[in-house]
């Protein structure tokens, strides 16, 4: 019989309390011994387990226990777990898991807390979360999990809802830091390191309105991350996401209306974000600083809404083959390119009415079809750039030695300069090439031999290019040749051989 149950008409609210204080001064804690298990079998619903320094087998915890490891350590065998749960308001923490096939396994547990552990050496995932909702995740480390081939993940969830999974180290495991899928929604990823993975934080298939907050994540070997097939209404938020291999963060396949705000995405070598396959679109991109990749944003599919970042330092800032919005209404206005050198005379929403409002009056032109019609000013942020240059002598006679001078600053370090003469009264005319060579820091020069060129104006065209694929094209000033001092071309075709 219920006691508690059978009472429980009788009892006033003092007696609740008595009730209440006399379950909670009945809680124990149990001291293990060798055997472990049987200390946590042993246990009462509300006791805690204290494990003492030593190594012990894998565990399986199906009460609301808390188990405490003081230096202990869980070994495993590799078909078999670290620590099993099934359970709901169990706590564990303090415990060092080595090997086992999962280490920390929770299957349809609610409200639990798994804390201050490190797992490592697993063969599938250091801590999963398999139908398990609203637990807490918190200041474990998840390193060198999944090496073996057969597994990959960090931390992983499945069909799991509503957990916090929280300051965290996931990093250097065989694929994935923190993997999510599928449907797995209304998680909460916040501060977080995952580095070393080949992806950072990676979501599959129908994950929705996650939060991913202030989270590191770096130096992996794919992205930083990634969501695919349909992963929607997810937040991206204040993360920095850098030095990545390939990607900052990829959405791909269906995965659209999600919120990228506020995050530093740098030195990504390939793109800063990619958006492509799938005709979800709709994601929101707003307030990012995105430097240092080869595309600063790429985006291939549609209704996209991109403003109020800063773009700077990339080889090709921005790739649109859909149809996007890169600009909010007036007066919130573009992005800041930092390749973007324009003036700021006029104001309002057609940019004609006299005076400056920090938006260019001419729009930054992406292609045909892609334009930010306000773009922010601000001080030009070039990789590449001419610093300085001369031609000398800029008027010679046709046999003459002209020597070409070029200073350039470049942040990367200079791959290729050449220069290259252009007609300016004859587009017919072929160009004559000038090799360039450094001399200095930054500085370079180049002889141009004029014996060959006929009479006239050319103009003078520098090109370089930086180690990462910054490239500049500049005129850098115009040369006069005249006819030889008696002696005329023309008159000299004519004479007999």
């Amino acid at each position: 019989m219920n006691r508690s149950a059978d009472l429980g008409p009788f009892l006033g609210a003092t007696g609740i309390l008595a009730l209440l204080l006399m379950t909670t001064a009945s809680a124990a804690t149990i001291q293990a011994g060798p055997d472990l298990q049987a200390a946590i079998n042993q246990a009462m619903p509300g006791d805690t387990v204290v494990a003492a320094p030593g190594t012990y087998g894998g565990l399986e915890i199906t009460k609301s226990i808390n188990l405490v490891g003081d230096g202990a350590r869980i070994e495993a065998g590799d078909r078999t777990m670290g620590i099993r749960i099934q359970a709901e308001d169990a706590t564990v923490s303090g415990f060092t898991v080595e090997g086992g096939f999962y280490g920390i396994h929770l299957v349809n547990s609610r409200n639990c807390t798994i804390s201050d552990n490190t797992v490592t050496g697993c063969v599938q995932w250091g801590i999963g979360l398999i139908s398990s909702d609203e637990n807490r995740i918190e200041n474990n480390v998840a390193n060198y999990n999944g090496l073996g081939g057969e597994g990959w993940y960090g931390i992983y969830l499945s069909g799991s809802h509503r957990n916090l999974i929280q300051g965290n180290e996931a990093s250097f495991n065989g694929e994935y830091g923190i993997a999510l899928f599928p449907s797995c929604s209304e998680n909460v990823i916040r501060d977080n390191v995952a580095e070393g993975n080949d992806y950072g934080i990676y979501m599959f298939t129908d994950c929705a309105e996650n939060l991913i907050h202030k989270n590191r994540l770096a130096h992996n070997l794919n992205s930083g991350i990634k969501m695919i097939n349909g992963c929607s209404k997810n937040q991206i938020l204040e993360n920095e996401i850098n030095e990545n291999v390939v990607v900052g963060i990829f959405l791909q396949r269906g995965s659209g209306y999600n919120l990228i705000r506020g995050n530093e995405i740098a030195d990504n070598s390939k793109f800063g974000i990619q958006i492509q396959e799938g005709p979800a679109g709709n994601n929101t991109i707003l307030e990012n600083n995105i430097s240092e990749s080869q595309r600063g944003i790429f985006v291939n599919t549609n209704g996209n809404h991109i403003y109020k970042n800063r773009i700077f330092d990339c080889v090709i800032p921005a790739e649109d083959r859909g149809v996007n919005q890169w600009y909010a209404a007036y007066p919130e206005g573009g992005n800041f390119w930092g390749n973007y050198i324009g003036a700021d005379e006029f104001g309002g929403p057609g940019q004609n009415v006299s005076g400056s409002d920090g938006f260019a009056d001419l729009p930054y032109v992406i292609n045909e079809r892609a334009r930010d019609f306000y773009p922010v000013m601000g001080e030009s942020v070039l990789p590449l750039k001419l610093v300085d240059a001369s031609i000398d002598p800029a008027r010679a006679s046709i046999g003459a030695q002209v020597t070409v001078k070029a200073v350039l600053d470049s942040k990367y370090g200079v791959a290729q300069v050449s220069a290259r003469t252009r007609s300016v009264l004859k587009s017919s005319d072929r160009a004559s090439y000038i090799r360039i060579d450094r001399s200095g820091d930054g500085v370079y020069f180049g002889t141009l031999q004029t014996a060959l060129m006929e009479e006239g104006r050319y103009e003078i065209i520098l090109t370089a290019k930086d180690s990462k694929g910054y490239e500049l094209e500049e005129k850098i000033g115009e040369l006069e040749l005249i006819p030889r001092a008696g002696w005329s071309f023309d008159e000299a075709l004519t004479q007999p051989h």
